[in-house]
């Protein structure tokens, strides 16, 4: 008796770790959510705080090339792409502006450099 309630106790525990792992497994996948193009000009406006002629610039900009980077046949035609958004980019926004867009983009494009590094302690000299 006592061993049908141990691998009951046993069997019930695990049901409830699988369950909650699913869960987490479920809410990792949402949060996970990729943008889109459309998402990301409309997060780099706001956040770049552009004016209104600006930010219509910048739609048309990112409507006009999304579709064409995506459709690129080769990487270099895809780097030619990127390059003449870049130099379109330069024209619209002011240089502080451009400047806080690299910093974005590159953050978006590397997670792990945008967040601080922390000091490392020294360690005590071995005497």
């Amino acid at each position: 008796m006592k061993s049908i309630k141990i691998i009951l106790s046993a069997f019930v525990f695990f049901a409830m770790v699988s369950i909650s792992y699913a869960q987490e497994a479920t809410v990792a996948k949402i949060s996970d959510k990729k943008e889109t193009p459309a998402e990301k000009t409309e997060r780099y406006i706001k956040q770049l705080e552009l004016k209104a002629d600006q930010a219509d610039q910048v739609r048309k900009l990112s409507e006009k090339y999304n579709g064409l980077i995506a459709n690129a046949k080769t990487p270099q035609e895809k780097k030619t792409l990127k390059t003449e958004v870049e130099i379109e980019l330069k024209k619209i926004l002011t240089e502080d502006q451009y400047n806080k867009y690299y910093a974005l983009k590159t953050a978006d494009q590397n997670p792990q450099s945008a967040q601080p590094i922390q000091p490392r302690r020294p360690t005590p000299a071995n005497n």
